[in-house]
């Protein structure tokens, strides 16, 4: 089994919420599994919610108040997780953002680009 990394709670929301969620998890003494059972989500997905790395969606938040047994804690911050996450973002860039640092490979495309030689007149 892998070693458990601590969760420093005080460098951004994200990494507060996610560590407030695994201390409930865990004080619940329930596994990753254990608490994303019955929901759509994978051990990955609140793995990365717990370490700071990825937003906990609603639906997850309201099954995760309700196994916890948390009085919608979890429902309540969602906002100000995404709020927090947002940043310097436009809104509806928040989730490309997101991505683009789990991101494998970036391509782009630009249909405006000359290539340089195009460029040239005779």
């Amino acid at each position: 089994m892998a070693q458990r990394k601590d969760i420093d709670g005080s460098t951004s929301v994200p990494t507060f919420y996610g560590k407030e969620l695994r201390w409930q998890r865990e004080r619940a003494g329930l596994s990753l599994e254990a608490l994303v059972e019955g929901s759509f989500y994978g051990k990955s997905h609140l793995s990365d919610i717990e370490r700071g790395e990825r937003r906990m969606p609603l639906d997850l938040a309201r099954h995760a108040d309700q196994v916890l047994g948390t009085d919608g804690f979890f429902e309540r911050r969602c906002e100000d997780v995404r709020k927090a996450r947002r940043g310097g973002h436009a809104e509806y860039f928040v989730d490309v953002a997101e991505m683009e640092k789990r991101a494998q490979e970036i391509e782009e495309w630009d249909p405006t680009l000359i290539p340089g030689p195009l460029q040239l007149a005779p």
